[in-house]
């Protein structure tokens, strides 16, 4: 039997671990690089995910997509070559990349996952998270929550009580989670989150300052420029990333753009304590949450035994400074913040098939789930922080005299008013009796498994008629859909695999052939500019781009061939200037 293995899907970096004898441990890729960046870039001939395809962001930044995750359980659609891609769909590609690291670093073929959402995700996301496994090829055995994947990897001792609260600040969302530990059962008490909050609206803050003083400067509006976007963007994570250890970066992009007068550059001093401004308000919506958590879970700071710090984001020293003061304690260093959550799924993944024994844990639902009724109102059926798996019934009846079919609308979110909540979806119970109205009984029952998915059935008490509902929302895949899209990955997925090894290995014979030519050319005396190794040259680079376009292996390797001689035959002093077009 394969491995099951732990995956944190990130919006801006994702990883993979597995269990090595009960040790978690991430996955590396081929080049030792624990975590991957969470890009998918679109080319005529394949699809590249992480390190791959982010060179491709500055000469085609328009066939890249990056932070999908924010568009889970949307109808977004991304449009390639013709042909458009749902977030879930993206999504497979990167969870395929890193199936296909699991199995290359393992040496076996791997079926089985644990995935992680933010804990502030949807039934809409969570279905699609779920749905992108499947096209991906994976039978995704649980959808967990990332902070309470993060609190198994810390390995608490057998018979220490703690209160744990776990702050998760990472590119795209925030979650805080407190839990109870005892006696190996982790069992989550409260949840708070937005899914909107990340280090990418810190990204975002100081981008804006860039753009806005650079078009007061030089009368240049940036934000319409995509390729001068993918350059700021990158000088400014590495600005970011740098503050966390330093009190001042400068963020420097030369030749950004052009005018009339040429070229223009960026070179803008960031100090840490105007970045700490820019995000203050971010900062403390996060502390706040924190503080609603703990309420939340009938607890006060002075409860918090220990503090999990997950995401990159959670490095940045005014957070951990704003924490230290909400909880009065000094915070201490253990584990990788952005590791720790796919370590934690990998130990899911050991405790679902019996190989970790000891850790039971129990889940919330961070949303309550309900319906709306008349006029616009929102009534919960599942009250949010309600331990998982968990099941509740409400009882309704018609609001028409000789009303025949309810129309019931499931709703996600904590506002009285309906318009306020996330719509789930919405399904007809048809056939009730005719009667008065307020007289038939209609029974809404709600289920909400392991994975934090629900599922939800009807009845008409008075003639005992039971209807299992399966709720479509309109932004979710049909099953319909989601077969045909299975099929044609199935069918694909091996020769893209192929395709994806083949495309390496052709790109370095490229790279070779041309430092060779390079060599050719500056070998060559200047009498042979026109000479007929000169018309052979521009012969072996059109040869150069065939292979790359059409994959060639053969062709290319023939170029190479044919640069050998005439790097031999130049060496050797073949070519004089008096044999010129010989």
């Amino acid at each position: 039997m394969g491995k099951v293995i732990g995956i944190d899907l990130g919006t801006t970096y994702s990883a993979v671990a597995c269990l090595n004898n009960k040790e978690p441990m991430i996955i590396p890729d081929r080049n030792g690089n624990k975590t991957i960046p969470s890009i998918v870039t679109f080319t005529p001939e394949t699809v590249l995910v992480g390190f791959a395809g982010k060179g491709r962001e500055l000469s085609s930044p328009e066939s890249v997509v990056k932070r999908i995750k924010r568009k889970m359980g949307t109808d977004y659609k991304f449009n390639f070559g013709g042909k458009d891609y749902t977030p879930e769909e993206i999504s497979s590609f990167i969870l395929k990349h890193l199936k296909s690291m699991a199995e290359e670093y393992l040496g076996c073929q791997v079926r089985e996952a644990i995935i992680t959402v933010p804990a502030y995700f949807n039934d809409n996301q969570r279905q699609a998270t779920k749905t992108a496994g499947k096209l991906s090829g994976l039978n995704v055995k649980r959808i967990i929550n990332e902070p309470t994947a993060a609190s198994l990897s810390y390995g608490i001792n057998p018979g220490e009580d703690l209160n744990i609260m776990v702050y998760d600040l990472g590119g795209g969302t925030f979650d805080v989670s407190v839990l109870s530990v005892s006696d190996g059962i982790y069992e989550v008490i409260s949840t708070a989150g937005d899914n909107n909050l990340g280090g990418e609206d810190f990204n975002s803050r100081i981008i804006d300052i860039i753009c806005e003083n650079f078009k007061k400067e030089n009368g240049i509006e940036l934000r319409d420029d995509p390729l001068a976007m993918v350059k700021i963007y990158d000088a400014v994570e590495k600005s970011k990333i740098e503050l966390s250890s330093k009190k001042k970066s400068r963020i420097s992009v030369p030749f950004v753009t052009a005018d009339e007068k040429g070229p223009k550059n960026i070179d803008f001093d960031l100090v840490r304590s105007d970045f700490e401004e820019l995000i203050g308000d971010y900062i403390d919506r996060t502390i706040e949450l924190c503080r609603q958590a703990v309420r939340d879970a009938g607890m006060s700071m002075e409860n918090i035994d220990r503090l999990i710090l997950v995401g990159g984001s959670s490095r940045i020293p005014l957070v951990r400074k704003r924490l230290a003061g909400l909880l009065g304690k000094e915070l201490s260093d253990l584990l990788d913040p952005e590791q720790v959550v796919a370590c934690g799924a990998a130990i899911q993944g050991g405790i679902v098939e019996g190989d970790v024994g000891g850790i039971v844990l129990i889940d919330v639902t961070p949303l309550s789930l309900g319906i709306e009724v008349e006029d616009g109102f929102f009534v919960p059926i599942i009250e949010r922080n309600s331990p998982i798996p968990t099941a509740a019934k409400r009882t309704f009846t018609t609001v028409a005299d000789s009303q025949r079919n309810v129309d019931i609308h499931v709703m996600q979110g904590e506002s009285m008013y309906s318009k306020n909540n996330i719509s789930l979806g919405k399904f007809r119970l048809e056939g009730i009796r005719s009667a008065l109205r307020g007289e038939p009984r209609i029974e809404v029952n709600f289920e909400l498994d392991v994975n934090g998915i629900l599922q939800v059935s009807a009845q008409d008490i008075d003639t005992k008629n039971m209807q299992q509902i399966t709720i479509m929302n309109e932004n979710r895949m049909s099953e319909q859909e989601f077969s045909k899209l299975q099929e044609e990955y199935s069918n694909k997925f091996e020769h893209e695999i192929k395709k994806r090894e083949i495309l390496d290995s052709v790109l370095i014979m490229q790279t070779k052939a041309e430092f060779m030519i390079s060599r050719l050319t500056h070998a060559l005396p200047p009498a042979y500019e026109k000479s007929l190794i000169k018309d052979e040259i521009d012969e072996i680079r059109k040869n150069l781009e065939e292979s790359v376009r059409e994959l060639d292996r053969g062709k290319i390797e023939r170029s190479i061939q044919r640069l050998d001689f005439l790097l031999e035959e130049s060496d050797a002093g073949a070519f004089r200037c008096g044999d010129a077009g010989a």
